[in-house]
This record gives structure tokens, C-alpha cells and sequence, in this order.
């Protein structure tokens, strides 16, 4: 197999940055093989006919699309047009719905608000008075925006190995 081709695949499918010492362990590849690498693809991807670019984040690589293409392609990427901070706030309503909004603001904070704001405007999320606060639940169009077929399934998807537990999403 050859080393850019492994190198640019990981690249491609991770949904975090890596790092030169996790590529070269899971690929079994010396490190100064994975820096070459690297620098190639780099170059590469500089060239101005070229939609991606790699980048350095968090202590390691990842590839993404180039700024001045982003907003041309996002229709592309389904569940990328929600923040990170609301998808977060989101995770938490998926793993402990029904859940009450002040429990919600209490783990995510008081931008909280705004965010069930939105999940409710979008249709995410189902709110109903109670007493001084809400009780929050998903709604069919939440599972069927990820493609799940219940809130079991949709919480399974949070907790699959790699994802952080929903409960410890801050």
C-alpha cells in the first residue's frame, strides 16, 4: 500500500484531527515517512485548482475544504449547518430527553437558550410548559434529519466508540 495513499484516506475519514505519532502507529508507517508525506500533500493542495487543504488543528492534521469554496459546497455536508455549540447543547437534550430547559443551561450554560431557541424554530426540538420551565424532547423530523428511525438509535449514534459520551460534552 502506498504510505500517501493510506496517509490521504485517514486524512479523508477521520472527524478529528491526527496527529504524526497516531498516523504512524494505526498505519504502521515510520514517522519521518508520515511527515514527508504530509509536506507533500500540503503542497498539493496549495495548488489553486485544488478543493481541499490540510491543515494543522489541535495538535495534528486534518483535511478540509478551502475557505473561499465553503459556502458554495455546504449544501453538500448535511448536518453542518448547526454549530458546534448547538449540536453540542443538542447532544445533551438526545441523551437525557425528556430533559428540562433549566437542567440543559445548568450543563451547557446560558447561551443554552438561544440554541433550544433554534432547535425549536428548526423543529428539532419539542418544548412544553411546566411550571417555570420546559420539559425539552426531540421530534420525527430531528430523527429523520440524521436518519435515524428512533431516539434510541440517535443515542447510540452518540456513544459510539470515538464520540465523547453525551453527558460529558461541554
Amino acid at each position: 500500500m502506498i504510505p500517501k495513499a493510506l496517509i490521504e484516506a485517514a486524512l479523508f475519514l477521520a472527524d478529528r484531527p491526527l496527529s504524526v505519532a497516531e498516523l504512524s502507529q494505526k498505519l504502521n508507517l515510520d514517522e519521518h515517512v508520515v511527515l514527508r508525506v504530509l509536506a507533500q500533500l500540503s503542497e498539493e493542495l496549495e495548488e489553486p485548482d485544488r478543493g481541499l487543504e490540510l491543515a494543522q488543528e489541535g495538535g495534528g492534521y486534518l483535511l478540509r475544504v478551502k475557505g473561499d469554496l465553503a459556502e458554495r459546497v455546504r449544501i453538500f455536508a448535511p448536518h453542518q449547518d448547526l454549530s458546534e455549540q448547538t449540536l453540542r447543547t443538542l447532544a445533551v437534550i438526545v441523551a437525557r430527553a425528556p430533559i428540562s430547559q433549566a437542567e440543559v443551561v445548568r450543563l451547557r450554560g446560558q447561551r443554552a437558550y438561544a440554541h433550544i431557541k433554534e432547535l425549536i424554530s428548526r423543529g428539532f426540538v419539542q418544548a412544553e410548559e411546566r411550571g417555570t420551565t420546559k420539559i425539552l424532547t426531540v421530534t420525527a423530523d430531528l430523527l429523520r434529519y440524521f436518519g435515524a428511525t428512533s431516539l434510541e438509535e440517535l443515542r447510540g449514534s452518540l456513544t459510539s466508540p470515538g464520540v465523547d459520551e453525551p453527558a460529558a460534552i461541554g
